[in-house]
């Protein structure tokens, strides 16, 4: 059975899974509506099994795991949102259009759409009766209980169908197994099985068909749906046969039965004449489910006309908003070709613009984004099969590329993170520029699905590249532009600081002069006109945060922490270190990137400790500041500061409550919270502070930021 469901399985696309033409048509008008909630949403989609099954697989991606289990449709409706919904929506009328479902698939279709409903509808008014903790969940195992059945209607539509024709709706499992290798219950329940939803929904779809004597001691779940799919073909089957599994499973007996029965059929015949669908009743008792050929010529006209619609609003949304964060654009591509092509676990590679090698691109709402971060590959041949993709321009996959034997381990630890056996990788490049590759696991039996995508997935990777080069051209011209802006304002800070420092120092050197001739007959006044000069020239140095502010293109970015302390040591050198003849030393790693973080909070961090380190020194004395790049603390990797002076060290009562609000040792006009404010500040940056002090050799505080590029 594992060989022939491996094979019948690689053929088998449950992204392709047909649906309803009015139903979808349905939904279409609702996103049309402005007054549309999820709660009409809901109604419309959980009357087709093919299209909640789209919509399950999509929502129980790595993208929305941190939303635990999604097994109400509505609250799936909603953790997916309007956008991904439509998407899902759009693609199934364009392959319900582009593929033309012939007539005869149609009847088919239209016949399993109407038992799912009905079992679905079972499903749930058993759920309630016997007390099961989540009827809406029993009604959607109900609906795609034979969601097997449409996956092999639209992979075999020949031979498949004739089993249909042959046996009408009573088609033993044994008939499938014999003629195909596979039944549609285990089909189902491998599909289900690939959504990775805990619980026994799979366990229901598959056990459908039991004998009540061997899931007696099943899960409530496995029962309900095995009585209601029963249910659901009433008129088809032995009527002693239901009751008796009814009594077997829950006790339930025939007048109870007889009621829900006449309560379902009536609401599922009236949806069905809704969507068009006539329900006939001959003489046997049996039930002919056929929509009018009139009515689905005009359904299946309006499906073109929305396609059609559909081509033209995206040639309009090549248009697109470089307004939008880059990380969110790119979460949106990788949830696209999660819908679009069924490939669930993904990450991106891109191309760093100083060096040719391609480093992970975490994205927030990733489970391994700390991992992924920390690769790297250089752009060279056989380096890995990532790096070939976008050297050749051509999509590789790890199943159908030759690479040196062994296989190199950079790429079988992506497989690891993708928790996939084999990747595809799908290069982004236009123009000879190359801006990165999305990776995405790929199973043996995905084989065949993907290669007949293969054309499509490369268009897709052509409008992906399109739209992140234009964010990332426009978004470097705005750069420019403000740094440029910036530049100008600030030299000319610049310029205003070091003409005001200067004086400001020679009257400060001449007041410590005049201070040493008066000694102590030095007047009180001397040391109050000292402090006042201090603080202009703090005043001037936050006129220097002020100016580097980035307040026309946001706070974060990608920063030079060298150069920013260079600009920091020069403002000091002229202000508070001059009259105190204090010497500063800077040791800084030139290997060190820039790093994406707040520039405000990491000024306001380094001007708190360089402050700190000055005042703790006597006249004279030195402090240095130093860099390092690469600094590895566990599995995380991080940039350091330290900064260091040799001064008498910090008191005991300090150190003990370092980094808590204390009573300052300074003197009038200091709030003692220095220390505190740096310590929340570097939290904020996801950093780590530490501190060494020791009588008479000084003190030492040592910063760890994350090396986010």
């Amino acid at each position: 059975m594992e060989t022939a469901m491996s094979k019948i399985l690689s053929e088998i696309d449950p992204q392709q899974l047909p649906a309803i033409p009015k139903v979808l048509l349905n939904l279409i008008e609702a996103f049309q509506n402005q007054d549309t909630g999820f709660e009409d949403l809901t109604r419309i989609i959980s009357q087709d099994a093919g299209l909640s099954s789209k919509i399950l697989s999509a929502a129980n991606s790595p993208f929305y795991q941190q939303f635990g289990e999604l097994k109400n449709l509505n609250r799936v409706l909603i953790i997916l949102g309007l956008e991904p919904l439509k998407t899902i929506t759009m693609t199934s009328v364009a392959q319900q259009f582009f593929n033309q479902i012939s007539p005869s698939q149609q009847n088919y279709l239209e016949v399993i759409w109407f038992r799912s409903l009905a079992c679905a509808h079972f499903a749930r008014r058993l759920a309630k009766l016997i007390g099961f903790e989540s009827p809406d969940q029993a009604y959607l195992t109900g609906l795609l209980h034979r969601i097997g059945q449409l996956a092999l209607l639209q992979c075999f539509p020949k031979e498949y169908g004739t089993l249909l024709n042959d046996h009408s709706e009573d088609l033993p499992e044994s008939f499938e197994k014999k003629t195909l290798g596979i039944s549609h219950p285990e089909i189902g329940a491998y599909i289900i099985d690939t959504w990775n939803i805990p619980g026994f929904l799979a366990d229901a779809v598959l056990y459908q068909n039991s004998a009540s004597s061997a899931i007696l001691d099943s899960p409530a779940l496995v029962k309900l749906i095995n009585l209601a799919a029963r249910l659901s073909r009433f008129d088809r089957q032995n009527s002693a046969v239901v009751y008796a599994q009814a009594h077997a499973l829950f006790g339930l007996g025939q007048a109870i039965l007889d009621e829900i029965a006449i309560d379902v059929k009536k609401q599922v015949e009236q949806t069905a004449g809704s969507l068009g669908i006539a329900v006939a009743k001959p003489e046997d008792g049996t039930t002919i489910i056929r929509a009018k050929l009139e009515e689905r010529n005009a359904i299946q006209k309006r499906l073109g006309k929305h396609a059609k619609d559909l081509a033209f609003l995206g040639a309009i949304a090549r248009n697109n908003d470089l307004s939008e964060q880059f990380d969110k654009i790119l979460s949106v591509l990788l949830r696209n070709l999660n819908i679009l092509f069924g490939l669930r676990s993904t990450a991106v590679f891109l191309v760093n613009p100083e060096k040719p090698i391609l480093e992970g691109y975490p994205l927030p709402e990733q489970n391994n984004a700390n991992l992924l971060s920390n690769l790297s590959i250089e752009l060279k041949p056989n380096r890995s099969l990532v790096a070939n993709a976008l050297l050749n321009q051509r999509l590789l996959d790890s199943y159908q590329t030759t690479l040196p034997d062994p296989i190199p381990v950079i790429d079988r630890q992506i497989c690891r993170l993708l928790e996939s056996e084999g990747m595809i990788a799908i290069p982004l490049s236009a123009n000879n520029r190359h801006w990165g590759v999305i990776v995405a696991g790929l199973a043996p039996t995905d084989l065949l699905q993907i290669k007949a995508k293969r054309g499509l997935i490369s268009l897709f990777a052509g409008e992906a590249t399109r739209i992140l080069s234009n964010h990332r051209v426009a978004g470097e011209r705005i750069r420019e532009n403000i740094d440029t802006m910036q530049s100008d304002f600030q030299l000319q800070v610049k310029k205003i600081i070091h003409e005001a420092n200067n004086p400001l120092s020679i009257i400060n050197n001449y007041l410590y002069l005049l201070n040493l001739k008066l000694g102590s007959d030095s007047p009180q006044e001397i040391g109050l006109i000292q402090e006042e000069i201090n603080r202009v020239g703090e005043i001037i140095l936050r006129l220097s945060d002020t100016s580097t502010q980035e307040s026309a293109g946001g706070d974060s970015g990608p920063i030079d922490i060298n150069q920013t302390l260079s600009d920091l040591i020069a403002l000091f050198e002229g202000g508070l270190f001059a009259p105190r003849r204090i010497e500063a030393c800077l040791k800084l790693d030139d290997r060190l990137p820039k790093i994406a973080i707040s520039k405000s909070k990491l000024k306001q961090i380094l001007t708190n400790l360089i402050k700190n380190a000055a005042e703790a020194l006597p006249d004279g004395g030195h402090v240095t500041i130093s860099t390092r790049d690469r600094v590895y603390l566990g599995n995380h990797c991080y940039v350091e500061i330290q900064i260091h002076d040799d001064g008498p060290g910090l008191p005991d009562t300090i150190s003990e409550q370092l980094f808590r609000p204390v009573t300052s040792t300074k003197g009038e006009g200091h709030s003692g919270l220095g220390l505190t404010i740096v310590k929340n500040l570097v939290d904020e940056l996801a950093g780590t502070i530490g501190c060494n002090s020791t009588p008479d050799e000084g003190t030492t505080f040592q910063i760890f930021l994350p090396r986010t590029l």
